[in-house]
C-alpha cells in the first residue's frame, strides 16, 4: 500500500461533511476545496469573517508507533465547549472508536476564531491501519 497523507483524508473527510450539510439546507464555506496550503491566518479570517456560524477543522492524528488510535475534539474558548462535547458526541456514536475526549487547547485556528464557537476535530489516527480502513 501506497503512503496516505493527513491532508487529504481531511479534506475528503471535510468535502463529505460539506454534502451533508449542503443537503440539510445549511450554508456551508470551506477554508480550502482542494490540495492548497491556507496560512493559519486565512483560515481563522474565514472563521471570523460571517456571524451566526461554526467553525470545524478537521483533521487526523499522527503516532509514528502506529499504536495510537481514536478521537477527540479540542477546544479554546468556553463558548465553543458544548459544540466539542455535540461533534465527540456524535462521533464516538457514529464511528464506534475510542472516545479521547473533548479538550482545551491553545492551537492557533480555534484561538483565534473569536466570533464563533470553533473546534477542531482529529477524526482518528492515519498511522492506525484499522482506523483508516474504517
Amino acid at each position: 500500500m501506497g503512503y496516505v497523507f493527513e491532508k487529504h483524508l481531511a479534506l475528503d473527510t471535510a468535502r463529505r461533511v460539506e454534502q451533508l450539510l449542503r443537503k440539510q439546507g445549511y450554508k456551508v464555506v470551506m477554508t480550502r476545496s482542494t490540495d492548497v496550503f491556507i496560512p493559519l491566518g486565512g483560515r481563522s479570517a474565514i472563521g471570523n469573517r460571517d456571524g451566526n456560524a461554526i467553525f470545524v477543522s478537521i483533521h487526523y492524528n499522527y503516532n509514528k508507533s502506529g499504536s495510537g488510535h481514536g478521537l477527540e475534539t479540542f477546544y479554546c474558548h468556553d463558548r465553543s465547549y458544548m459544540l466539542a462535547g455535540y461533534i465527540q458526541a456524535y462521533l464516538i456514536q457514529e464511528t464506534r472508536l475510542q472516545n479521547r475526549g473533548v479538550k482545551h487547547a491553545n492551537f492557533h485556528v480555534i484561538r483565534a476564531t473569536t466570533k464563533n464557537p470553533a473546534v477542531l476535530v482529529e477524526c482518528g489516527f492515519v498511522s492506525n491501519s484499522a482506523e483508516r480502513a474504517g
